[in-house]
């Protein structure tokens, strides 16, 4: 296939299109002709114009793609600065071909419009690309000319790469593009090795404490770079995952390797319970040697990836406060939506006003002087000269309402309105004052069931979320024991036991964050010795006591009935004899009748 002519390619798609026929040279089953087919059932033709559609739906990243793309940021960034001159764009899509990150020349949007992040290209708009066969094949590709199902990418040359993630499955592909029809090979060298790059990343950020990895190769130098081969470990020497240079060193694939012994593929008398800081040793059974090292996962993988999820989310909502679309930060109570927008804040400009205000903690009658203001003698008991209210002192700032979904109705108006017009009146006042400042809101409410409920304005809702931040629960970050330590870390606390550890991953943390370092807090004044050997939980604390109050009744009723038990029996062996009976017993009379009755 790949000798056929440019020209051979163009007849041979327009006969596809117009017959559904192909000469035997072309390989029906290769990824390049079962796009076309596809394309073809969805009734695409191949005169079609991605520049011809009026709609183009852009769909949001989930949590998913926002961490696959925070992974892949140094990886584009390398990509993007080696070929970045060459009039090319180089994006990122995840499984379901949605485009989630991107990089390209700011002066050529126009050129690449339809590709942005977001951007779903599936068959049935684009046709046949690189990065949908990459995906589809799990194999690389280069395309060039009328291999693309579109005569409008008839010019174009692109280079993709799929990208895995351990355990065989695709997790997307890694692609550059050009109209300059440009020689594709030169870039699919470094996206190979980019692509490695990106699955030893995908692998860490994933590991647990209880894992370990071997890495190894023909080459000591190569022990840490992209080419080395990555195999996780379970602490019974199972494999977990396998990244595609371990699958070629031992020439085997991925369902061979899952879930089997390490013992089946290497001689394992190294691979103890212990960390191997030092290079040693390691044959496979078809007697190749590498060089290899035995680790152990600790902390610092998980609280990197945490970092990267975290500096993700603040990056993307600086970027939308920058270009002054309103920030919406949403989560649980104590989930620290407060501090994601004091640190946006500092990341902007910290010389720049922050005016935050509760919308839920000021009764309805003084929220609104507090939010626009008030001229003198406006109600009873206002000063004289009059105040300026929160909105008139955000201008040039940033406004922070906080717990909006606590906001009266009346006042979701006039907040609108302020949005709208950039500008207010004071209580009591009829001169209109104008403020420009970026907004950020938080709250703990689903706001779009509070619209079902006529509570919370639906103009208003898409009027404040632009951009939506959502932060999870303590109870389902995959980083939580990493905010435990850092937590534990704040308070001074440098040792603690297997029993801290244990509670706070049973508790169900109801107040997040917050309540987490309420606890440690606590903990850290009553803990009696270096050593933290248990946290204090008020609520679980009383749930103990009284199931330990329980137990000790159960026990008396046993001791009770045992001793009942004992004394009846001695009192038989003696022919009913108390005098004897207690004597043997070292018991008074009076303990026997209390046990017997009359």
């Amino acid at each position: 296939m790949d000798g056929l002519s440019e020209f051979s390619w163009q007849n041979i798609k327009y006969n596809f299109y117009n017959t559904g026929e192909l000469p035997e040279i072309v390989q029906r089953d290769s990824p390049i002709l079962q796009l076309w087919e596809s394309a073809k059932n969805s009734g695409l033709s191949p005169f079609s114009k991605i520049t011809d559609l009026d709609e183009f739906p852009v769909a949001d990243l989930s949590q998913g793609d926002i961490k696959l793309a925070a992974l892949a940021e140094g990886v584009l960034n390398d990509v993007w600065r080696l070929f970045g001159q060459q009039d090319v764009i180089v994006f990122l899509i995840n499984h379901q071909l949605k485009i989630i990150a991107e990089r390209h020349n700011p002066d050529l949007d126009d050129q690449y419009h339809y590709l942005c992040t977001g951007r779903i290209i599936e068959p049935s708009v684009f046709g046949a690309i690189a990065p949908t066969c990459s995906v589809m094949s799990k194999q690389p590709m280069i395309m060039t000319g009328h291999q693309h199902y579109l005569d409008e990418f008839s010019n174009y040359s692109c280079a993709s790469v799929p990208i895995f993630n351990g355990c065989g499955d695709v997790l997307g592909a890694l692609d550059i593009t050009s109209p300059q029809g440009l020689l594709a090979s030169n870039w699919l060298r470094h996206l190979l090795y980019q692509s490695y790059i990106l699955e030893n990343k995908i692998i860490q950020a994933a590991l647990q404490p209880d894992q370990r990895v071997l890495y190894f190769q023909h080459s000591k130098d190569l022990l840490d770079n992209a080419y080395t081969g990555m195999i996780v470990l379970d602490q019974s020497g199972k494999i977990l995952k396998a990244n595609q240079m371990a699958l070629k060193l031992l020439n085997c694939s991925i369902e061979q390797l899952l879930q089997q012994p390490m013992d089946h593929f290497l001689l394992t008398e190294h691979l103890n319970p212990l960390n191997s800081s030092d290079c040693f040793l390691i044959q496979s059974f078809d007697h190749a040697f590498f060089y290899a090292q035995l680790r152990s996962v600790n902390g610092r993988l998980q609280n990197e990836t945490s970092k990267i999820t975290t500096q993700h989310l603040l990056d993307q909502a600086l970027k939308a406060l920058k270009a002054d679309i309103p920030v919406l930060i949403t989560g649980e109570t104590g989930t620290g939506k407060d501090h994601f927008a004091q640190q946006l804040h500092q990341k902007l400009d910290v010389d720049l006003p922050f005016i935050s205000i509760n919308c839920g903690a000021i009764p309805d009658h003084l929220l609104e002087a507090e939010l626009f203001g008030y001229e003198g003698g406006a109600f009873t008991g206002a000063k004289r000269q009059g105040e300026k209210g929160l909105i008139e002192l955000a201008d040039q700032g940033i406004l922070f309402l906080d717990e909006i979904g606590d906001l009266p109705l009346h006042l979701q108006v006039k907040i609108l309105r302020v949005l709208q017009d950039q500008q207010f009146y004071r209580v009591g006042g009829r001169k209109p004052i104008k403020s420009a400042f970026k907004l950020l809101c938080a709250t703990h409410q689903d706001l779009k069931s509070k619209i079902q409920q006529q509570s919370f304005r639906r103009d208003l809702y898409y009027r404040i979320c632009g951009f939506q931040v959502h932060l999870q629960p303590l109870r389902l970050r995959q980083d939580k024991q990493v905010i435990l330590h850092h937590v534990l870390d704040q308070f001074g606390i440098a040792q603690w036991s297997s029993h801290v550890e244990q509670q706070f991953n049973r508790h169900a943390w109801e107040g997040n964050i917050r309540e987490l370092i309420h606890v440690v807090k606590l903990s850290a004044a009553f803990k009696d010795s270096e050593i933290l050997n248990h946290l204090y939980l008020p609520e679980a604390d009383l749930a103990i006591q009284q199931q330990s109050k329980q137990l000790i009744l159960d026990e008396n009723k046993n001791l009770n009935s045992l001793t009942k038990q004992m004394i009846v029996q001695v009192l038989q062996e003696e022919n009913g004899n108390i005098a004897r009976t207690a004597k043997r017993l070292n018991i008074s009379r009076t303990t026997i009748y209390k046990y017997i009755g009359n």
